[in-house]
Formats: structure tokens, sequence, C-alpha cells
């Protein structure tokens, strides 16, 4: 009996752990250098980012807008991040839940030839452990130019 017991109490602490931890999954999308008007490449990964699956509940999104140091200025970071957020509550995200960080990269890192590059963080909880959501990039990023 006590050993039922012990198993019940260890069995819904594993339960109440996995579920308060949520579960993270990203997408990339990317902007032409100078611009912060969304791709259709970037609206089709856009579109993953809303679950149809009605056990998956999104917690949080964050987008990282990023601008290179060459473009000069935070602002078309926060264009670019504002394009994205825009787009995801058009789809019926509440904007109450996605956040917009901006940066500079000096790097150049998040950059390809002619492409900048926007991370996306979403936070999501999922009623089954093995749920997971799968952001499918289009084949390729620079067919749009």
């Amino acid at each position: 009996m006590k050993r039922l017991l012990f198993l019940n109490i260890f069995l819904l602490l594993f339960l109440a752990f996995a579920a308060a931890e949520p579960d993270t999954t990203s997408a990339r999308i990317y902007f032409p250098l100078q611009g912060y008007k969304l791709t259709p490449n970037a609206k089709i990964i856009l579109n993953d980012v809303l679950p149809d699956d009605s056990s998956i509940t999104l917690t949080g999104i964050t987008i990282y807008g990023t601008s290179l140091a060459i473009e000069k200025h935070e602002r078309l970071a926060t264009k670019r991040a504002q394009q994205v957020k825009k787009y995801l509550v058009h789809l019926g995200i509440k904007s109450s839940i996605i956040h917009i960080q901006s940066m500079i990269d000096t790097t150049n890192q998040l950059s390809t030839n002619h492409e900048v590059m926007v991370p996306i963080k979403i936070d999501y909880d999922a009623a089954l452990i093995e749920k997971t959501i799968i952001i499918r990039p289009p084949a390729k990023q620079s067919e749009e130019f």
C-alpha cells in the first residue's frame, strides 16, 4: 500500500513538473538588406507558428528584430520585428503573448548574401508530452529577389 501511495505521489509530481515546463521551438525568417517587408517565404514560415492542434497552447513568442551594423540603425530592426508581430496577430495569435526585442548584429553572423535573419522563439504547452511544433522552412529563402 505504501509503495502504491509513493508511486502515485511520484507520478503526480513528475506530471506537474512536466506540465509546468513549457516547450520551446524556434523559427527563422529573412528580410532583404535595408528592407522590412515580409517576403512570401517568410509568410509561409510564420503560417506554421499557429498550431493546428488544439492540445497545443502558445504561451509566449519573442521576436528578435535584427539589423546589421552596415544598415546602421536599430529602427530597422524594430520595424522588422513589428512586421512579424503584425502578421502573427493577423493569423489570430494574441498580441499580449508576443514580445519584441531589437538588436544590431555587429558580427554579421545573422546574415546571408543579401538577407538578414530574424530569429523567433516560440514557447508553448502541449497537453501530451510527445507533441511538438515543427516549423518547416521553404526550400530556398532567396528566391524572392
